[in-house]
């Protein structure tokens, strides 16, 4: 199982969390990339255009590679309902290997306004992707600790990873509503392999997944 070594993690550590804020504010706010073709940064028509196409959209957001139902992993005596996991993009740019996703959590039975923290619905985010092609492991990059050391730097890894969101503890979801996840994790050696994606313990891995490749 291949995971990062610290010294690179730490060297990749600045530019990895500029690359994933940028893509979770633009999906967040749903922005466009560039200004509309056929048209000036100002609004005006550009000249010789007979035709306007729209800009280009990060559509993240609302994508759907795969998604899955299954019953809350706290159980019915806790939290109760549904829990739906959703892959929405699986990307390597740059040598990093991006992972989107989101959770909604249903519980007919409780309140619209009753929320619940992570840890309480059973869900504690630690993205593993399994290269199945080339049988090798990936978890999240972290700028301290180490997925290989021992329990201290294994715990301490865990706490710094690139990755949202970070807290199972903090991090609540409300009846009805969806909460957005990604992860940065070292890219695969080898390109065009089969991935397994497993978003945390408890919930359905999804299987047979191929990572778009960047630009």
């Amino acid at each position: 199982m291949r995971l990062p070594a610290r010294l690179a993690l730490r060297r990749a550590a600045v530019a990895l969390v500029a690359v994933a804020v940028v893509a979770l504010t633009s999906a967040c706010t749903g922005g466009t990339d560039d200004p509309t073709p056929g048209t000036t940064t100002s609004g005006a028509a550009a000249p010789g255009d007979a035709t306007e196409q729209a800009a280009p959209v990060d559509d993240v957001a609302t994508r759907v590679m795969a998604e899955q139902t299954v019953d809350t992993p706290a159980g019915s005596e806790v939290a109760g309902g549904e829990i739906t996991l959703t892959l929405r993009d699986v990307r390597v740019d740059e040598g990093v290997l991006t992972v989107r996703w989101a959770l909604r959590w249903d519980a007919p039975e409780r309140g619209d306004d009753e929320e619940m923290s992570l840890f309480d619905l059973g869900i504690d985010p630690a993205p593993l992707v399994t290269d199945t092609t080339h049988l090798q492991a990936f978890m999240p990059l972290c700028t301290k600790g180490d997925w290989n050391g021992d329990g201290a730097d294994r715990q301490l890894c865990g706490a710094t990873m690139l990755a949202s969101p970070l807290n199972h503890l903090t991090t609540s979801l409300r009846n009805h509503t969806t909460l957005e996840g990604w992860a940065a994790l070292p890219a695969p050696d080898n390109a065009g392999g089969t991935l397994d994606v497993l978003i945390a313990d408890g919930l359905p891995v999804f299987s047979g997944v191929t990572a778009r490749q960047g630009s």
